[in-house]
């Protein structure tokens, strides 16, 4: 547990903890597709953005007990809701595992990474 000293601190650590993973790092990249209007000269006169994304990485190592056991193309339900920065919204979309990848060494505990994608328009397997 940490303890933050000063008048301003970020936000420490990780919130919550995910289902059958001991979290070390989480992250999420937000993008989406942009496809430009040009004029009769080629230049860009405007730009649509759509079919908006979070890509999610989980990263951390496997607890002796109840391990994450999910498989590739099925929904991840997270415990810690990336922020907002879609021009929608986070409420209705799924989290579908993308990649899986273990890790095992002979001097440290056994690891998993995960990458997921949010799309906010699929809302059902």
């Amino acid at each position: 547990m940490a303890t933050l000293l000063g008048a301003t601190n970020g936000v420490f650590g990780i919130a919550n903890a995910q289902t059958g993973f001991l979290l070390d790092s989480t992250s999420w990249a937000y993008s989406d597709d942009v496809k430009m209007v040009k004029n009769i000269s080629g230049d860009d006169t405007g730009e649509a953005h759509y079919n908006e994304r979070v890509e999610i990485q989980l990263s951390g190592f496997l607890p002796a007990t109840s391990a994450f056991a999910g498989t590739l193309a099925s929904s991840i339900a997270l415990a810690t809701v990336p922020t907002d920065h879609l021009i929608g919204s986070i409420s209705a979309g799924m989290t579908i595992i993308q990649t899986i990848t273990r890790n095992n060494s002979s001097e440290d505990y056994q690891r998993i990474e995960l990458t997921a994608k949010y799309s906010p328009t699929i809302v059902s397997a």
